[in-house]
């Protein structure tokens, strides 16, 4: 069923072509005489398990799909056949199939090098839309250099190496982003709707390691270290106002005790932490 639905399609007037399926299937005697009798139906769900996955990703990246046209279509068409989807759920058929587009497109010049991430940008409303909220936004008080932060479980910062945020919604639109590294904080307010704010380099770099699970001191050493910023009063006046307007986002819950030293963040949080792992960010 798995070749018959996402393999290459039958052509049931062919006689040797079906032949030579049937063949490579090791299908013979009754079984293939009643696939034989059955194609033609067998068919029809073909075409309703396809159209369903290319509708769900078409809906995910619609912009994506229109720029790439063809060349997407293609994409799609080898995902299915030599990949296919792994999950049981649609919304996470996008990701299979841009997982799986990443290391080709990497080396097709059709490609636009920011395509995969304007691809990646709208699939965000999809993937941080399906999220389980655990907990309820709570006030962001006077904020203590020795504990971290609690965040929505849908809030992430998100890097690109193009500022595709920035591109028209319109489908018919094919301007090219500008190439700038940008990092967005990303998540989904009280009203289900996902909301992006643009960070400066310095913000997402904090921001980035509360995430991970740093304290406010570790996170603002860390990342002023790593930037080459002396930490002074502009950088801490800075920080405060980009977290009260993610705590009035409901994006920061509130204060938390810190779970002890998270190691060298210059790598990247540890794997464990909060079961995923955060993408590259910038804040203002």
């Amino acid at each position: 069923m798995k070749e018959l639905v996402l393999g290459p399609e039958l052509c049931a007037s062919d006689a040797s072509h079906l032949d030579a399926w049937l063949r490579r299937l090791e299908l013979e005697g009754a079984d293939a005489e009643a696939l034989r009798a059955e194609l033609p139906r067998l068919a029809v769900y073909r075409d309703l398990v396809r159209t369903r996955l290319r509708e769900a990703v078409e809906l995910a990246v619609p912009r994506t799909r229109a720029r790439l046209g063809a060349i997407f279509d293609e994409y799609f068409d080898r995902f299915l056949a030599e990949r296919g989807p792994r999950s049981h759920y649609l919304r996470d058929v996008t990701s299979e199939l841009l997982d799986f587009m990443t290391p080709l497109a990497a080396g097709d010049p059709r490609v636009p090098a920011w395509a995969l991430e304007l691809a990646r940008h709208e699939a965000l409303d999809v993937l941080v839309g399906s999220l389980a909220e655990a907990q309820a936004p709570g006030e962001l008080a006077g904020l203590d250099p020795e504990c971290g932060l609690a965040f929505s479980a849908t809030a992430r910062v998100v890097r690109s190496a193009h500022a595709v945020h920035r591109l028209s919604e319109d489908l018919d639109d094919r301007s090219e982003p500008e190439r700038t590294p940008t990092a967005l904080f990303v998540h989904r307010n009280a009203e289900h709707e996902v909301r992006y704010l643009e960070l400066s380099p310095l913000a997402a770099a904090i921001v980035e390691r509360l995430l991970a699970g740093a304290t406010l001191r570790g996170a603002l050493e860390a990342a002023t270290a790593e930037l080459g910023t002396p930490l002074d009063a502009s950088v801490l006046e800075g920080t405060a106002r980009t977290l009260a307007e993610l705590a009035e986002r409901g994006a920061v819950l509130g204060a938390r005790e810190s779970e002890g030293p998270l190691g060298d963040l210059q790598n990247g949080p540890r794997p464990a932490e909060n079961g995923r792992k955060s993408a590259p960010p910038r804040t203002g």
